[in-house]
């Protein structure tokens, strides 16, 4: 299913650390690219609709929506729903940057970006809502580190969200 992705609270030219993380945490895929079978594109602009375009299984595009919508961006896509799967065995992971802070691998910033990739997530069910608050992350300085909470059975889909953001668990 394609959905597409518009500004809403973020402007759409910070998408790439909430995209990263839900193609990395497999809610999203990339297209094919048919003349570079070797480099698939993350997303597609329209040429008729401000926005980009990504593309997810059809039981996967209720996730996707909500996960696009939790970091700041709106999906006008119509889905079904994403599920909430609830606490099972929770455990708490921390992250850290995985790389130098540069522009081309933190775009908006280490710590917007880590941010970022925490909110996509957890409004994807990928984590789980963290803290007093349920925040999506806790941490007091996300340049440097933040903790998020999944399912036990869910670890490697957050490792793989945050290592597409270029963050590592610590």
């Amino acid at each position: 299913m394609i959905i597409l992705v518009k500004q809403r609270l973020e402007p759409l030219t910070n998408v790439a650390e909430a995209l990263a993380a839900l193609i990395g945490s497999g809610v999203v895929r990339t297209f094919k690219d048919p003349d570079d079978p070797t480099h698939p594109d993350p997303f597609r602009v329209p040429a008729t609709t401000r926005g980009i375009e990504v593309i997810c299984d059809d039981d996967k595009a209720g996730y996707a929506k909500a996960g696009f919508y939790a970091a700041g961006f709106e999906v006008p896509t119509a889905t079904g729903a994403a599920h909430d799967p609830g606490d099972i065995d929770p455990v708490t992971i921390t992250l850290t940057p995985a790389k130098e802070d540069s522009l081309q691998d933190y775009p908006i910033g280490i710590g917007p970006g880590a941010i970022m990739a925490a909110k996509a997530l957890c409004g994807a069910y990928v984590t789980r809502p963290i803290g007093s608050n349920g925040d999506s992350y806790i941490g007091d300085d996300p340049e440097t580190s933040i903790q998020v909470s999944c399912n036990k059975a869910d670890i490697p889909r957050v490792k793989g969200g945050f290592f597409a953001a270029h963050f590592k668990a610590a």
